[in-house]
């Protein structure tokens, strides 16, 4: 099994491709509103019928963008738009909540991406990159949506890695 996506709900897809394209360095390869059909096709992504079904409402539509990093990564964001998607509420992200938590992404320069992110103003969960042992680097950090970002850069003389 191979890793394909992660796929990040937002409530402002602008304010989101902002982070993954101008911070991030993503780049944004399509953007679509679903459903993009109103019968399965070889043009059409998700029909109206499917998309109801998996979202579980009548008339659900949702505004999407896809973005790559330069290594391959790979983002969906995604706006519901019917349903109308809820903000996390403060206080119910982090580790004390079952469910996925973050998502982590490996730079080789983790000191210049700390900067931009930091300077783009997105809280930090620490104002510093700490160390892993003496296997890595790291920081994490929120996105507008509060959803919990965390980046690592390896250290390649620590020998081979424990992932």
């Amino acid at each position: 099994m191979r890793h394909h996506h992660v796929c990040l709900v937002v409530t402002d897809l602008e304010q989101a491709i902002v982070l993954w394209r101008d911070v991030m360095g993503f780049e944004l390869r399509a953007r679509a509103e679903t459903p993009d059909g109103e019968l399965p096709g070889p043009k059409v992504f998700v029909h109206r019928a499917l998309l109801d079904d998996i979202f579980k409402v009548k008339d659900a539509h949702t505004k999407v963008a896809l973005l790559t990093s330069p290594d391959g990564a790979r983002v969906e964001l995604l706006e519901p738009i019917n349903p109308a998607v809820q903000p996390r509420h403060e206080g119910s992200e982090g580790y004390g909540f079952a469910g996925i938590q973050e998502v982590a992404f490996e730079v080789d320069d983790i000191d210049a991406l700390f900067a931009r992110v930091k300077q783009a103003g997105y809280a930090m969960q620490t104002d510093y990159v700490w160390p892993c042992a003496d296997i890595g680097r790291s920081f994490l950090f929120h996105d507008g949506d509060r959803s919990l970002i965390q980046i690592w850069q390896e250290n390649p003389s620590a020998g081979p890695s424990l992932w």
